[in-house]
C-alpha cells in the first residue's frame, strides 16, 4: 500500500462519505498540487507563453511577460491557500488518528490490569492448591 494514502485505512479517520465536501476538496487540491504531473504542466503552460510571446506568434504579453507575472503571483495565492486547507486538514487528520490510539491504549491498559488481576488471582488458588498437596502428602508420610 502506498504511504501517502495509508492513514485512510486507519479507523479513527473519517473517509469518503464521512468528509465534507471542503474537505475532499482539501484532499484533492492537496493531491494535485503536489504531483509531478502539476509541476510538469505548469512548466510547459510557461515555457509556451514565453515562446509564443517572445517570437511574436502572439502579442498579448510581450517580454517582461507581466501578464504571465500575474497569472503566476494569483497562482501562488491560491496554492498557498489550497494547501493551507490541506495542511489543516492533514492536522485533524494526526489528531483523529492520536484520539484513536489513545482510546485504544486506555482500553489496552485497562484490559491488562483486569488480565494481571485475573493471573494474580489464579496463583493465589495455585498456591493454596500446592499448600493442600502437601499438606496430603504430609499425612500420608505420618505414622498413625
Amino acid at each position: 500500500m502506498h504511504g501517502g494514502k495509508l492513514w485512510e485505512t486507519h479507523p479513527g479517520v473519517r473517509t469518503g462519505g464521512q468528509l465534507s465536501p471542503g474537505e475532499r476538496a482539501a484532499d484533492h487540491l492537496k493531491s494535485a498540487f503536489g504531483s509531478w504531473a502539476f509541476l510538469i504542466i505548469l512548466n510547459a503552460f510557461i515555457v509556451a507563453w514565453c515562446v509564443l510571446n517572445a517570437t511574436g506568434m502572439l502579442r498579448f504579453d510581450p517580454y517582461p511577460f507581466i501578464a504571465l507575472n500575474l497569472v503566476l503571483s494569483w497562482l501562488a495565492a491560491q496554492q498557498g491557500g489550497a494547501l493551507q486547507i490541506a495542511a489543516n486538514r492533514g492536522d485533524r487528520i494526526s489528531a483523529e488518528v492520536a484520539a484513536d490510539t489513545r482510546t485504544n491504549t486506555d482500553a489496552l491498559l485497562e484490559q491488562a490490569g483486569q488480565i494481571l488481576q485475573i493471573n494474580r488471582t489464579q496463583s493465589a488458588i495455585l498456591a493454596e492448591l500446592r499448600a493442600l498437596q502437601d499438606d496430603k502428602r504430609n499425612e500420608g508420610e505420618t505414622p498413625p
